[in-house]
């Protein structure tokens, strides 16, 4: 039996299956050939052509393409750094409390190529600088600027002499502005006062040899030390093109800074705007009249040793701002040494006495400038300089000096006589009033303009019969931002006799307007306001109201003895063309504002009901087919557009303006006081506006707030 037991097969183990496994042969895959190679990657290698396409790319696309591999996270990393912004007062608190975000600042900083900073971010950003140079947490480094509080702390500032840095030749664009808080009187001041800024700018400039574009806005100017060791910076930047300061001085002797600043401007120099406002409270340091008698002696020694031997022959752009009686004679010199000069700025007089420093100055700009083509202001000097230059020269007039106002008229009326071959810009912003013969003379007779802007804090007004009495000549507008008075004349009556009938005459004018409209074929960017009171005259579906015989003065104003106070419902004073004549008063600029809420321009966005007899007019602007902007008075909830305007003429905007971009067709999440205003949701929303947002969803439907 033992025998008979061991000749028994054995069992297979369970290992079996696993042996089988092992000797299954595995199939050997084939192996592709690599890609040919491309144009893309013939010409560019993979991280250049990254790095090309990344600076194109928003910071939400870029930080997609860093986190591809490891070798596009290498390339397209340095992209974060070249642009810095640190206006933002929380990010700075935060940056400041963070011991990584300073050290990664300090890694990265050769790779910065714009910086934005304010108060608490400069000092921050030279504690960070000064640390760039060794980013170890070495003890025993001692550095004068470094200090474990807030960055807002105050350090004493670093002696360059003592802290060697290397030259900084990658950072091109640097801009400060003052940090603002609001006082218990809602009013702005500075965030911190103590920091002297100026000495930490001056050190962060000769440290950066390699800047092109400056810009400091509100820097304090303690003294005209601090402007005096500013500037000397300035030489040494070999490749500055675009120079912005904007001051807040003591009071000192403000050309004595313009002159210092144009013994120390670079020879590469394009374009310089130096304006300042006045300072007096008990920082501002000891007696200015010891401090100019110093500064003119230094002044002297630099006018002797760095006399430039070449004149400015790139700047092209000039502004410095005078006050009204401060000596301008600096000017002469400027203009005399800057032959390739562009546009210039010349100062706002307003008497007559400075008539001689004016002429001096014109006869300069016309003899050492021969390419000056721009003015920036309206004043004695503009008049000037315009009759000096041969005609048809200057290309573009801008004003913004709200106290320039009764010199707009005159220098618009002496280009159009003199320029209208060559004026291609006008651009007239904050003035309280422009009156009609200026904007006549442009429109009949600038051929070639293209950019026509009027517009203020008081909204000047043309009134509608004044731009319709002659045809328009500039047939090769652009932008036309104007704002129309829409009030109905009223004719000389009789008290007790019934109110004319003019609304005939109204609609003719309407009319007119609409198709010197039309006819611009060329135009971008169209901004219509209107400053009028409620066009009563209209019902609400659009059409003329029934003509009433009732006589002008009602009851209740007959026994309170006011005879026109119908009269004056039409022809109110505060938007009259005798304006200069009239006292402004804030009540006036309010009134205007708000009587123009809910005014429209009658059946300009409307095609028409010939059935009901409702007049449209929207047609006529079909052959604007190049119209990227519809703005100011085009709401479609005013009473006459809720009524005329409807997906019927959304889809013929659609359709014949095929570049439209914005069409403001509701009004501003914010009125002119900063309340908010109430918007239906999209699902309440009237249906042409659904459908128009479903269809042209790149098309911004809502107008700006003001």
């Amino acid at each position: 039996m033992e025998s008979a037991a061991a000749k028994r097969p054995r069992r297979a183990k369970a290992s079996t299956p696993k042996k089988a496994a092992t000797k299954t042969t595995v199939k050997n895959t084939p192996i592709m050939p690599p890609p040919e190679p491309t144009s893309a990657t013939t010409v560019f290698s993979i991280p250049e052509l990254a790095e090309t396409i990344g600076r194109i790319l928003n910071t939400k696309d870029q930080l997609q393409l860093s986190m591809t591999n490891r070798l596009l996270h290498q390339t397209v990393s340095p992209l974060f750094w070249s642009s810095l912004d640190l206006y933002d007062t929380e990010l700075a608190r935060r940056l400041a409390q963070s011991k990584h975000a300073h050290k990664a600042l300090s890694r990265n900083f050769d790779r910065i190529r714009e910086l934005k900073i304010q108060t608490s971010t400069l000092v921050y950003f030279i504690n960070s600088m000064i640390r760039h140079p060794d980013d170890s947490d070495n003890s025993n480094t001692t550095i004068a600027c470094e200090s474990k509080t807030s960055a807002t702390s105050l350090s004493p500032l670093p002696n360059p002499l003592s802290v060697t840095l290397p030259r900084m030749t990658r950072l091109s664009t640097l801009e400060y502005r003052t940090e603002k808080n609001k006082d218990k009187n809602n009013q702005l001041t500075d965030a911190y006062p103590e920091i002297a800024v100026m000495p930490r700018l001056t050190w962060l400039l000769n440290l950066n040899s390699s800047l092109t574009h400056i810009r400091v806005s509100g820097c304090r100017v303690r003294s005209p030390f601090d402007a005096h060791l500013f500037m000397q910076a300035f030489p040494n930047l070999k490749s500055l093109k675009e120079l912005d300061l904007r001051f807040r001085m003591s009071p000192v002797r403000w050309e004595i800074v313009v002159e210092l600043l144009f013994f120390s401007l670079p020879v590469s120099i394009e374009a310089v705007s130096l304006r300042s406002s006045k300072v007096e409270d008990s920082l501002t340091g000891p007696s200015s009249e010891i401090q100019d008698t110093e500064l003119s002696g230094l002044l002297g020694e630099r006018r002797a040793l760095g006399r430039r031997r070449v004149p400015l022959d790139r700047l092209r752009r000039l502004l410095v701002e005078f006050g009204r009686w401060e000596d301008t004679r600096m000017l002469y010199t400027f203009l005399q040494d800057c032959p390739a000069l562009e546009r210039f700025s010349p100062p706002c007089w307003e008497q007559e006495e400075f008539r001689p420093i004016s002429s001096a100055i014109a006869q300069a700009a016309a003899k050492h400038c021969p390419h000056l083509r721009e003015l920036d202001t309206c004043g004695v000097g503009t008049l000037d300089i315009v009759g000096a230059l041969p005609q048809h020269s200057i290309t573009t007039i801008r004003n913004s000096d709200i106290f320039g106002t009764e010199f707009v008229s005159p220098t618009l009326m002496l280009l159009s006589t003199t320029h209208y071959n060559s004026l291609t810009e006008v651009r007239i912003e904050e003035t309280l009033h422009v009156p009609r013969s200026g904007v006549q003379a442009i429109l009949w007779t600038c051929v070639a303009l293209e950019h026509f802007i009027v517009k203020g804090p008081a909204c000047p007004s043309t009134r509608l019969r004044h731009l319709t009495e002659k045809e328009w000549v500039c047939a090769r507008l652009k932008t036309l931002e104007i704002t129309i008075d829409m009030r109905q004349d009223v004719l000389p009556i009789n008290v007790r006799e019934p109110m004319p009938t003019i609304h005939d005459f109204t609609w003719t004018m309407l009319r007119k307007l609409y198709r010197q409209l039309g006819a611009l074929r060329d135009i971008e960017v169209l901004n219509l306001g209107i400053k009028a009171k409620t066009m009563e005259w209209l019902d609400e579906n659009g059409r003329e109201r029934v003509k009433s015989s009732s006589p002008l003065g009602t009851a209740g104003s007959a026994k309170n003895g006011d005879f026109f106070s119908a009269a004056f419902e039409f022809d109110d004073v505060w938007s009259a063309d005798e304006f200069e004549s009239v006292k402004f008063t804030k009540r006036d600029q309010n009134f205007a504002i708000a009587m123009g809420a809910d005014a429209s321009f009658p059946g300009l966005l409307s095609l028409g009901d010939e059935t009901t007899g409702r007049p449209g007019y929207l047609s006529w602007l079909g052959g604007l087919t190049k119209l990227k902007q519809l703005r100011g008075h085009v709401q479609t909830t005013t009473t006459e557009t809720t009524k005329t305007v409807g997906q019927r003429e959304l889809e013929w905007m659609v359709q014949h303006w095929p570049q439209l971009e914005v069409v403001e067709l509701l009004p501003a999440l914010e009125d002119r006081r900063g309340g908010k205003r109430h918007l239906l949701p999209v699902d309440l929303s009237p249906p042409h506006i659904v459908w128009l947002q479903h269809h042209r969803p790149d098309i911004r439907i809502i107008q700006k707030s003001p």
